[in-house]
């Protein structure tokens, strides 16, 4: 009887002390996830986007927040950050357009220049392709991509007039114009220099309005000291040879 008592304590003290095991490794699990930071929710545009990425990992190694990226076109980023997509920064591919969040009260402000942007052609061995209305080209879209704007202005250059008739293969986004072009959908294209940065034709910047990009922070951002920390990071020089090797300008 005695032994079976024994028998029967060390087997309550057992299970007692597994189940504080379980409960303290379920406490730990719970604390742990708990404390994984939030990521860092950047809205790109398309031509930034290998930039970002790499920033990206530079900005986590060194601060330990990990960086979530969206891309598309600059018109449809700001359309979705004003319907109340949870970004924390908008790096767009213009001026006008996060100046105009910061006018309407959708960003505290204030925009900043981050790079200049520039283009290249794609499938030609010099300029004159884009005189033969034979060639079609892939852009992006004029009306949602300032890449695609600026395209526009450098076929609608007097020098290229007479293929006013190509066929423009338009893509939403200078990626998506990329991609076209390298599918076989277009065989020219112009798209963002960054995306081809070490081949292709490049274009004078002054054949097409100045691809200012600006940044701004989102007003319902749950990590604007985050965000602020990732723009100061990207305006400074630490951030500079990323952006040279992709073929972007400062802006100053």
């Amino acid at each position: 009887m005695y032994r079976s008592r024994l028998a029967t304590l060390a087997s309550l003290a057992t299970l007692a002390t597994l189940t504080s095991l379980i409960a303290i490794t379920s406490f730990t699990s719970v604390t742990s996830i708990a404390q994984e930071p939030a990521s860092l929710r950047l809205a790109v545009a398309a031509n930034f986007r290998a930039a970002a990425e790499q920033l990206g990992d530079h900005f986590t190694t060194n601060t330990g927040v990990p960086v979530q990226i969206s891309s598309a076109s600059t018109g449809v980023l700001v359309a979705q950050m004003r319907r109340g997509a949870p970004f924390d920064l908008l790096l767009a591919a213009d001026q006008a357009r996060p100046q105009a969040l910061v006018d309407d009260g959708s960003s505290p402000g204030p925009a900043h220049c981050y790079a200049l942007g520039s283009l290249v052609l794609l499938g030609a061995d010099s300029m004159a392709a884009l005189a033969n209305p034979a060639k079609s080209i892939a852009i992006a879209n004029p009306r949602s991509a300032p890449y695609g704007a600026a395209a526009m202005a450098i076929l609608a250059r007097e020098d290229f007039t007479s293929a006013s008739e190509r066929r423009i293969v338009r893509g939403s986004n200078v990626q998506q114009a990329m991609q076209f072009y390298s599918s076989g959908g277009a065989e020219l294209a112009l798209v963002a220099r960054s995306l081809s940065p070490s081949s292709g034709l490049p274009i004078p910047t002054d054949w097409h309005s100045r691809i200012e990009q600006y940044a701004v922070v989102n007003a319902r951002s749950q990590q604007p000291e985050n965000a602020q920390a990732f723009l100061d990071y990207l305006l400074s020089p630490e951030a500079a040879p990323v952006l040279t090797s992709l073929g972007y300008q400062p802006c100053s």
